[in-house]
């Protein structure tokens, strides 16, 4: 049976906030971390860098899904360009509207492509999941989505649902920290190491991890790379979400010559 494969990403709500955010948060970071952001040495929701440079340390690439009207795209835009050329991968995070849902997703997602980004997947923000916006994805173009949970979809493995690979989320930093509110750090290493090693005792291949950039320097966020080195260290394979979701959609097609029939028709597909 081959390896787990561990899937990085990362949700883009926020590049900066303000000094009445930080302080209400203040106990959620680094003393040396407020020092320099009131310093203006580095920006404490601004952690491209930081989260790049460990990654690349490792040999790794991640996928990071950016949002259109959460902020101005224009304070990070040089650094994604940049990272997308180095092998990091650019997904979709729309902001899902209730009222000309896929006019509003087309928009936002052309502005995208016009600033130059070779978007195939998406992650609603707060993932919303329904049939309707599958649809919309599909009718887009867009390859894959990965806003569901695996505990909602049963699975931790890619399938394909509505002509769309859908690729569940294994461990979310929100989860932990918000949801769980597993305030302790050490008990949260616990916890996330017990989810990794029961998918890997299961027959489940793939397991997506999604840190938030902007918690990266927070209590909670900065275990992400600690996971980075345990990872490395115990020889796992990681890879960014497009990989894994090429790597289904061949394994499919050679097993099924009706695969895009069958995708058109919305069946779901079992992908291993």
């Amino acid at each position: 049976m081959d390896r787990l494969t561990v899937v990085l990403s990362h949700d883009v709500d926020s590049v900066k906030r303000p000094l009445s955010h930080i302080l209400a948060r203040r106990k959620r970071f680094a003393a040396k971390d407020l020092l320099k952001h009131f310093l203006k040495i580095t920006n404490l929701y601004n952690n491209f860098s930081i989260m790049a440079d460990a990654e690349e340390k490792l040999g790794y690439r991640s996928t990071i899904f950016v949002p259109v009207g959460l902020f101005s795209l224009d304070e990070v835009l040089d650094t994604l360009k940049s990272l997308e050329k180095e092998g990091w991968e650019i997904g979709y995070h729309p902001v899902v509207s209730g009222n000309q849902t896929y006019g509003l997703l087309k928009l936002g997602l052309d502005y995208l492509k016009y600033l130059g980004f070779n978007v195939k997947g998406v992650r609603a923000h707060y993932l919303i999941y329904t049939p309707s916006l599958l649809d919309c994805y599909r009718r887009l173009g867009i390859l894959y989505d990965s806003s569901l949970r695996a505990e909602e979809a049963g699975k931790y493995s890619p399938f394909v649902e509505k002509g769309l690979v859908e690729l569940p989320i294994g461990l979310m930093d929100a989860d932990v920290f918000g949801r769980l509110m597993v305030s302790d750090e050490s008990k949260a290493w616990k916890y996330i190491m017990w989810k990794l090693s029961l998918v890997e005792k299961s027959e489940e291949r793939v397991f997506v991890v999604l840190f938030h950039q902007e918690a990266l320097r927070m209590r909670g966020g900065r275990l992400y790379f600690r996971l980075l080195e345990y990872l490395h260290e115990k020889e796992y394979t990681v890879c960014k979400c497009i990989e894994v979701v090429e790597k289904a959609l061949r394994e499919v097609k050679n097993e099924a010559p009706s695969f895009r029939n069958r995708c058109r028709r919305g069946r779901r597909s079992k992908l291993h």
